[in-house]
């Protein structure tokens, strides 16, 4: 009977604790001044609501490089992203934001941040390349020579039809009003190509002034692809040799004094230096005015080539190197002993030459050499004869005897 009485009790506290808790809770809830319902209905007030991003409706004029939008939204910063991750900033002004040119040929991300409802969001518009890739014009490049004047070339893409015909245009970069202007003079190849540019004078004020490159091209069979490039046109200046080189040289000490003209450059493009090589003593000075002074103790080789430096970016800009500087000692005077010597040697040898030809043409030699006649020898004379008349008086084996019809009586006096 107890134990039926207990298990009834624990079953009935189990099904009563639940009803007993809640209506704790309720009592609890309004002493506070609200119920579990109040408590769903304020957690969902406090949760922090997602912002609906608005819609600037932006708008990019490529060829001013203008970025324009239709919103009263607040705009902080503009900037403009292009391969390989460069990027260009630009304030805004009354709803629209002006970028310097930049290389938009491998595409370009625009983004305009803003502010709104204590937020910082953003908003970007991308421009990829739609034209066929290798079509473009390739191998761009720039020369600036004789202060102003500026040379361009480029080959064609390697996947360009045979018709395309390319065309240049160049601006300022930072002017963003100025509009972009053509070639004045085109250089072809053999198939009337454009090929190259020259534009006789173009300003260069600073040492940093960029210039926004664009070959267009055009051609009847496919599109062809634009190509643009910056560049600031100091660092491609080429520079030529320093010219009327003059050396004066001074005595006991032997000190040389190098002169010369400097070549035709942009001054706005840096401060030109000069760089000396010694090809003897395999050394380099660095001068920055048009002179140097050398003592000269041995033979020295000098070249000279005019270097300078440019900020933007910060190169090293070299010159063409001059011709060959000879600078050597002096030669030695010659002791007057030895100049009297071969003074003497020579009229030596000069008057032994002359003698020599009068003798020949005069046969002078050959008279003085010429030997004097002996006096006879009368008994040697007359014993010869007398022995030739003997030999000749024998007669011969062969020959038949012969009469003797003159008889030569020889006097006393001739035996005397």
């Amino acid at each position: 009977m107890v134990t039926s009485f207990g298990s009834a009790a624990v079953i009935c506290l189990i099904f009563l604790y639940p009803i007993f808790y809640a209506t704790l809770l309720n009592v609890k809830g309004a002493e506070q001044g609200y119920t579990e319902e109040n408590k769903q209905k304020l957690y969902r007030c406090t949760l922090d609501t997602p912002v609906k991003k608005p819609s600037l409706n932006l708008k990019v004029d490529l060829e001013n490089m203008e970025m324009t939008w239709d919103s009263n939204i607040t705009v902080t910063l503009c900037s403009v992203d292009t391969f390989p991750n460069n990027c260009k900033y630009a304030t805004p002004s009354k709803n629209k934001c002006h970028f310097e040119s930049v290389r938009l040929h491998k595409g370009a991300t625009f983004i305009a941040k803003m502010k709104y409802m204590n937020q910082s969001l953003q908003e970007s518009i991308y421009f990829p390349p739609e034209e066929m890739d290798g079509t473009a014009a390739e191998n761009f490049s720039c020369v600036l020579s004789n202060v102003s004047f500026l040379s361009c070339t480029w080959n064609a893409g390697r996947n360009a039809p045979e018709d395309v015909q390319y065309f240049l245009y160049q601006k300022y970069s930072k002017n963003h009003g100025e509009q972009k202007t053509e070639c004045p003079h085109y250089i072809k190849n053999a198939f009337g190509r454009h090929i190259a540019c020259h534009i006789p004078k173009i300003s260069i004020d600073q040492v940093n002034n960029i210039y926004y490159f664009k070959v267009n091209g055009s051609s009847n069979k496919s599109q062809i692809r634009y190509y643009d490039e910056r560049l600031t046109l100091c660092s491609h200046e080429k520079l030529g040799a320093p010219q009327n080189i003059i050396t004066n040289c001074s005595e006991p000490l032997l000190k040389c004094r190098i002169q010369w003209t400097p070549p035709q450059n942009n001054y706005n493009c840096g401060i030109p230096s000069y760089e000396i090589k010694d090809e003897t003593e395999n050394t380099t000075y660095y001068e920055s005015s048009n002179y140097k002074d050398i003592t000269v103790k041995e033979k020295h080789i000098l070249q000279i080539r005019m270097r300078k430096t440019v900020n933007v970016p910060r190169t090293h800009l070299y010159g063409d190197w001059s011709e060959q500087i000879i600078l050597d000692l002096p030669p030695k005077p010659i002791p007057p002993s030895i100049i009297t010597l071969i003074c003497v040697a020579l009229g030596t040898i000069l008057l032994i030459l002359s003698l020599v030809f009068v003798c020949k043409r005069y046969h002078i030699w050959h008279k003085l050499t010429n030997p004097v006649p002996q006096p006879k020898n009368l008994f040697q004379q007359y014993s010869k004869n007398t022995e030739k008349e003997w030999v000749d008086s024998l007669p011969a084996a062969h020959e038949p005897d012969e009469k003797i019809t003159f008889i030569e009586e020889v006097t006393d006096s001739f035996k005397k």
